[in-house]
């Protein structure tokens, strides 16, 4: 699909959604379709899996966009009520065009139908991107693919559409609305190595943000703290590695590789723990 290009899709009721499509909608789609398909394989409240609105400007969507998305009955949102430590999240539904920072997303069956259809027909293809069981999606006649196959395509999602997101309120590091890692006790180190990526939009590098301690080697330090971001990742997504002279962090997506196997015919290391 050529990006400005518009799409159609109908619904139930017979009505039509024409989509202005560019490359931030079709970003922004493609993570409330991913968050859809996960709820519905580990057969949970869809809202379990609501994204934070914040997740979304992310990809590029603008308040327009969102309300634009609203207006045409395909996603609905409310704000986030509950705490850290709950077992499940819970939501004050909201209405109409008014957002703040705990608002949080999901896809309408309508809305998912038609971001299923954008995303077989986009080059940001999710299903090149995880390997999650097969998911019978409501509105929708494609599955996921099996968790032991290749993708079918060589084509991965956008740069923009994954850039990490860090919460420092509920110390998660996610990628698409994905849990990379959860932080169950304090870690400073690697905390404060999240919030500088965060602060400056997860640039590929960054300089060694620790501050300089007394009789501690900042070199052995920051190697310490980059393996302790690598290690207990929920789900293994991003890898963290030195800048070659022990002066900096990069950031990468593990499924960077994925396409080279592809085509050697050899599996990717990397799945979705569930």
């Amino acid at each position: 699909m050529i990006p400005g290009q518009s799409i159609s899709s109908a619904d139930d009721v017979g009505q039509s959604v024409t989509v202005p499509m560019d490359e931030n909608l079709r970003s922004g789609l493609a993570l409330l379709w991913r968050a859809y398909m996960y709820a519905q394989d580990a057969r949970v409240d869809l809202w379990d899996f609501a994204l934070e609105i914040d997740n979304l400007y992310e990809t590029g969507l603008t308040i327009s966009d969102l309300r634009w998305l609203v207006a045409k009955g395909l996603v609905e949102h409310g704000r986030e009520t509950s705490v850290y430590g709950d077992s499940h999240r819970s939501f004050h539904p909201s209405e109409g065009f008014n957002f703040d920072n705990a608002t949080c997303l999901v896809l309408t069956p309508r809305g998912a139908t038609l971001a299923n259809r954008v995303s077989n027909e986009s080059a940001v293809s999710l299903q090149s991107f995880l390997f999650i069981g097969t998911t019978s999606i409501e509105g929708s006649e494609t599955a996921a693919p099996q968790s032991d196959r290749l993708p079918a395509t060589e084509s991965h999602v956008a740069p923009a559409a994954l850039k990490p997101h860090w919460n420092p309120k509920r110390r998660e590091l996610c990628l698409a609305g994905t849990i990379v890692k959860r932080f169950r006790v304090p870690a400073p180190n690697q905390e404060i190595i999240l919030c500088v990526f965060q602060e400056e939009g997860w640039p590929e590098h960054i300089d060694d943000p620790l501050p300089v301690s007394e009789g501690v080697d900042s070199q052995t330090r920051l190697h310490d703290a980059i393996n302790r971001l690598n290690g207990h990742q929920t789900n293994p997504m991003l890898r963290f590695h030195g800048n070659g002279n022990g002066t900096g962090v990069c950031w990468e997506l593990r499924n960077s590789e994925w396409p080279q196997k592809a085509r050697a015919g050899t599996k990717p290391d990397f799945k979705v723990r569930t």
